[in-house]
């Protein structure tokens, strides 16, 4: 039995959601073909759902239109769908209702993608199943990229990691060797020139440069080891206020850290040296990031993940119990155009000093250990980024107990 016209022409256009295209305007005339094909009165798109979209198409068959305003049932229609069920009807006058389902780009947040026709044309179970695999096209499609940043395919981004990962093991370990040459020879020789002479700051400075370069292959070790699995517990308020404390000389004038960690957290399923390392790339992210007399907002809890939640983190994050630790700060923000290089080009910075090394360093560390990454635009008026990061709790993995240091619910710490 053949499916109806309209399903028909629809599972026939399908094939174009595969068409290689650069251009940002692309994705309009793909969502009006596609409409017109489906024989739906209106598609409508909203991604992501939290924080301000960057995405809101209404497709009529005039064409792509504005969107003022997000209908107002989509926060309802999203808790549904965090349920597990693939799709939702939301009933409306006049009309079949919308038929809802996820919209996703991988490693992204999530968003929502509806379509609508007129009365007496009630959904079929072919048409739900239909919406879903046609979303599932659109999250992946070319023009979808063009218009919002390539998404991160999670398998090409582990394998390009892991190569870069092994070159920078190989790079770290020669480079060692040339600098503990450079600034052993340097600092004999500094006893050796007239105290205070052009000579002795020459060769102090021939030092000082060696000991930034190390601080770089420093990272390339980092980069190479992150993989290693360590799932001793660890325990993130102390393993953040380690970190904080390493950074506190170098933060803006005026900068505040706002830690709020209860202090009976669960510990994580990562031992206290690699979840450092992440927790102190990450901080140092922020504190860059932060005008002076701003504030960066620290925060940690255990929070119950759906399928649906779990997808939208960059990484394999399983459902359930999770801690999550997020860390906000009040910069200006990520540009759409470096947001999908930060992952997958290791040694894409935009600071002058960098080497482009942290998040890679802190993906492969989340990896290796069950846990994830996502990085939103502030939710509020204030501008900024939230970064968020979920780990296992250790006693969902082989551990050890924990010991730390008693700390406040909240404290307070200033540059």
């Amino acid at each position: 039995m053949s499916p109806p016209a309209g399903l028909s022409t629809g599972l026939a256009f399908l094939p174009n959601w595969f068409t290689d295209t650069k251009d940002a305007g692309a994705l309009d005339h793909l969502l009006s073909g596609w409409l017109r094909a489906s024989g739906w009165r209106t598609v409508g798109l909203i991604w992501p759902i939290e924080g301000n979209a960057n995405l809101k198409a209404l497709v009529r068959p005039g064409g792509v239109e504005p969107m003022p305003t997000a209908p107002s049932e989509i926060h309802d229609v999203a808790r549904a769908l965090k349920g597990g069920t693939p799709t939702v009807v939301w009933q409306l006058p006049n009309s079949s209702g919308r038929l809802y389902t996820n919209f996703q780009p991988a490693g992204r947040p999530a968003g929502l993608l509806w379509a609508e026709r007129g009365p007496g044309e009630p959904w079929t179970e072919a048409d739900r199943n239909y919406l879903v695999l046609a979303t599932r096209m659109i999250e992946r499609s070319p023009a979808l990229a063009a218009k919002i940043g390539a998404g991160l395919e999670p398998g090409r981004l582990d394998q390009r990691l892991d190569d870069a990962a092994v070159i920078a093991g190989r790079m770290a370990h020669d480079f060692d060797n040339i600098l503990t040459g450079i600034i052993g020879f340097a600092d004999l020789s500094v006893p050796l020139l007239p105290a205070g002479s052009q000579a002795a700051k020459f060769v102090g400075e021939i030092s000082k440069v060696g000991q930034r370069g190390i601080a770089f292959t420093q990272q390339l070790h980092q980069l190479s080891r992150a993989a290693q699995a360590k799932p001793l517990a660890g325990s993130v308020g102390a393993a953040f206020l380690k970190e904080e404390i390493r950074l506190r000389p170098a933060m803006p004038s005026g900068l505040q850290v706002v830690t709020e960690i209860p202090s009976n957290l669960v510990g994580v399923g990562v031992e206290s040296g690699p979840l450092g390392t992440a927790l102190g790339h990450l901080l140092e992210n922020a504190l860059e990031a932060s005008p002076p007399n701003s504030l960066v907002n620290v925060g940690a809890r255990v929070v119950d993940l759906t399928g649906a939640d779990a997808k939208g983190y960059l990484g394999p994050v399983a459902p359930g119990a999770n801690v999550e630790i997020t860390i906000r700060d009040r910069g200006c923000g990520i540009k759409p155009e470096h947001r999908a290089k930060l992952f997958a080009e290791p040694f894409f910075t935009t600071k002058v000093r960098h080497r482009g090394l942290g998040l890679a360093i802190v993906y492969r560390i989340l990896h290796a250990h069950g846990g994830g990454i996502r990085i939103d635009d502030a939710t509020d008026s204030d501008s900024g980024t939230v970064v968020r990061i979920v780990l296992p709790p250790a006693a969902a993995r082989p551990g050890a107990v924990i010991h730390s240091p008693r700390q406040s619910n909240m404290y307070l710490v200033g540059g």
